[in-house]
């Protein structure tokens, strides 16, 4: 009677693992537009090949318009509007990518990190020496 008990465990855990793991990894959803933490912009994160690409979408008035922070002199005047933000990212896990980030504030670009919270938020990581360092801020999805 147990080894009956077992195989039927073992069938309704195979079935339900079916059912629910395809549902929690499409609910990991990182495309859509995102208010970064400090309220200033919006990025729009979009598919690109089999990786994951950010532009700016919006900027609060008063704000940058121009890549003015760029290490490269003659990127200084492109607009930020449009301009690829997350440059890279690559599926790491379950709701999550790496690769390289681009702060248009400072000029720098990160080794980084992009993580569903859940479907409103993400967190995003941006790290220098190794990942030893790093600084995170949670964006709201608004679309």
């Amino acid at each position: 009677m147990a080894l009956i008990n077992r195989a039927l465990f073992a069938t309704l855990l195979a079935f339900a693992l079916s059912v629910f793991v395809p549902v929690a990894a499409f609910a990991a959803e990182a495309t859509g537009e995102w208010l970064i933490e400090d309220g200033d912009a919006r990025v729009r994160i979009a598919p690109c090949g089999g990786e994951l690409c950010g532009n700016v979408a919006w900027i609060k008035e008063g704000a940058p318009t121009v890549d003015v922070n760029n290490p490269d002199p003659a990127k200084r005047a492109r607009p930020l509007l449009g301009s690829a933000v997350l440059l890279g990212l690559k599926p790491s896990g379950a709701g999550e990518w790496t690769g390289s980030l681009y702060d248009a504030e400072n000029g720098r670009t990160y080794v980084g990190k992009l993580t569903v919270i859940d479907d409103h938020h993400v967190k995003v990581a941006g790290c220098v020496l190794g990942g030893l360092i790093c600084e995170s801020q949670t964006w709201t999805r608004t679309k």
